[in-house]
């Protein structure tokens, strides 16, 4: 599958972090399984997502405050792996895609403000199109996270093309995901016995 097909896939997939199901389908372990069943990156695909997946629990997402997006972060990850950028690499670039895309979030849930107001006029002239409503917002939803995830993919790729022939670059980005890793597993560690030390 080509490179679009697979961030349509993922813009697809993305749809259920909150406009649809919310099966869990878009976090980044299932999402890292699926693209790297696609790329042929199954392992990898797997342990980078379970990785990004721990560091964003890291996240609560309360009071309105946006998350980072795993999908789009694994998707560009593998991507870029897949096209022979070192994986460790790949992983940091794939983090920052997915913190980045709180910016793009916080406009679209400004932009669905828009959809109830809408959606009130509707009911004050007593006409219900809220199906027409619905799928405006998941092609809006899709769109931006599909025009985002391919131009983050060939921005970084760029930048990773260059950076992936300097051996001390490739061994900080190494020394960076055995530190977010670090940090990661101390964190749930802490909030984990927290937890216990509350209950007892």
């Amino acid at each position: 599958m080509s490179e679009i097909g697979i961030i349509f896939v993922a813009s697809l997939l993305n749809l259920d972090t909150t406009s649809a199901f919310q099966f869990l389908i878009s976090r980044p372990s299932f999402v890292g399984m699926i693209v790297g069943v696609i790329t042929g990156h199954v392992v990898a695909g797997i342990s980078m997502g379970i990785l990004l997946e721990l560091m964003i629990v890291d996240f609560t997402p309360i009071a309105g405050i946006s998350i980072p997006n795993g999908c789009c972060g694994i998707t560009v990850s593998i991507l870029l792996m897949a096209n022979g950028i070192d994986h460790y690499l790949s992983f940091i670039f794939g983090f920052f895609v997915s913190v980045g895309y709180i910016y793009v979030e916080k406009n679209l849930r400004s932009f669905r403000n828009f959809f109830n107001r809408v959606g009130d006029r509707f009911i004050e002239k007593g006409k219900f199109y809220f199906g027409r409503l619905i799928l405006f917002s998941l092609f809006v939803e899709t769109i931006s996270f599909f025009i985002y995830t391919f131009i983050s993919y060939k921005f970084f790729f760029y930048i990773a093309d260059i950076l992936n022939n300097f051996d001390y670059i490739l061994n900080v980005s190494k020394l960076s995901v055995i530190g977010f890793a670090f940090i990661t597993f101390t964190s749930l560690y802490f909030r984990f016995k927290m937890q216990v030390g509350k209950n007892d």
